[in-house]
């Protein structure tokens, strides 16, 4: 009888609960997974996790990608499937596939695919390119071109390139009400990134209620595999880092006009493209697109579609028997879902019987698993962690 070759694992860079979620759903297949990170992380507390790597800081590409090769030629790792969890790991792993794909298997297209998601500069061309509504937006020469704009308050000024500022401030994009505080805020952020990075965006109406995303897996621009969602909570509920909960609506055109973006650079990998429904003008415009793992994917999986499973399959040559995604699907992250509805309840903006009914039902609990129960109580306690490295 013929030995049957053993499997290749995957490596997940980034330990933080998403790549949790990745890992459980990776090791239920059978694959062992491995996860690097630079600091304790709720992952490495996973029983789905067979090793933990401590690894430079992504902010240091070169000696990430030496630690890389490092470890998949001491571990035997060849052929083993590469998972980014942020958008540094994807940046490294993107800039240096070819390098790393001697090795692994990257699920990360190269560079001249993802930069136009990395950088909100191109990803806004890429949208008007394709036909893509997207909210108004500059990207002033410096304060001469700034207080020379004619602008209706208020307005967002966001980052191009959201980890620049993020890995500062703490925070994705700043609100300006009046020319006074646009300068200022201006002023502030060409303090911390290159004024070339800074964009100022029309403020869409509405809150959290009308974000929305299209997230799946996608093979040349189309969605092999997705499901629509809907994000009305997310912390802090203004510029959210995070969403903290998610549920599952039936809005196709979110596919199509997701699918329309990504197919004017033929991108293939696993994406959450995220919008928000502009009330004024009765249309969903484009925010950005995370080419990754994202926070609350794991929706997808209760919901029957194993997203990381089968960018693994894919990247290994795999075929994977795809099933419509069930309905009426929610997901909540505990940790950050509690405090945001609290602050929400004593605002009035949310009644505690409206919050305790949206836990109800078909939920996916972000970290949460009677089968891994560690990995939910080293959450807890990395909290203070989290207050520090990314304010929760």
């Amino acid at each position: 009888m013929a030995r049957r070759e053993p499997r290749s694992g995957a490596v997940i860079a980034g330990g933080h609960f998403l790549s949790l979620g990745a890992a459980r759903n990776l090791a239920k297949h059978g694959l062992p997974v491995y996860v690097l990170d630079s600091a304790v992380c709720v992952s490495q507390f996973s029983t789905c996790v067979k090793h933990f790597f401590r690894s430079p800081p992504a902010t240091q590409d070169a000696r990430v990608v030496e630690f890389l090769l490092r470890m998949a030629a001491e571990r035997s790792l060849d052929n083993w499937v590469l998972f980014p969890s942020t958008d540094d790991y994807v940046r490294i792993l993107a800039q240096h596939r070819k390098r790393l794909g001697e090795h692994y298997r990257v699920t990360t297209p190269p560079w001249d695919v993802v930069k136009f998601l990395y950088d909100k500069r191109l990803t806004h061309r890429l949208a008007t390119q394709q036909g893509v509504p997207v909210p108004a937006t500059c990207n002033p020469g410096g304060m001469d071109d700034l207080v020379s704009l004619r602008l209706d308050f208020p307005v967002v000024l966001k980052p191009a390139i959201t980890a620049h500022l993020a890995s500062v401030t703490k925070k994705k994009a700043y609100r300006a009400n009046d020319t006074q505080e646009l300068i200022d805020l201006y002023e502030m952020m060409s303090a911390v990134i290159d004024p070339s990075e800074i964009l100022v965006q029309e403020l869409i109406p509405g809150g959290a209620e009308n974000l929305f995303s299209f997230a799946g897996f996608f093979k040349d621009g189309v969605a092999v595999a997705g499901l629509s969602a809907r994000r009305p909570r997310q912390h802090p509920m203004e510029f959210g880092r995070a969403s903290t909960f998610v549920e599952t609506v039936g809005v196709p055109e979110l596919r199509t006009l997701a699918d329309r973006l990504l197919q004017g650079i033929g991108y293939s990998g696993l994406a959450e493209v995220e919008f928000m429904y502009d009330e004024k003008d009765a249309r969903f415009e484009l925010l950005e697109v995370n080419p990754r793992i994202w926070g609350w994917h794991t929706i997808a999986i209760r919901a029957g579609l194993d997203l990381p499973y089968m960018a693994y399959a894919d990247a290994v040559g795999e075929e994977v028997v795809v099933g419509p995604a069930r309905e009426n699907v929610k997901w909540v992250r505990l940790l950050t879902d509690v405090p945001t509805a609290l602050r929400e309840i004593l605002a009035g903006r949310l009644t505690v019987r409206e919050y305790l009914t949206s836990l109800s039902g078909d939920v996916e609990w972000a970290v949460f698993s009677l089968k891994d129960p560690l990995a939910f109580v080293a959450d807890l306690f990395l909290v203070p962690c989290y207050m520090k490295s990314r304010g929760l």
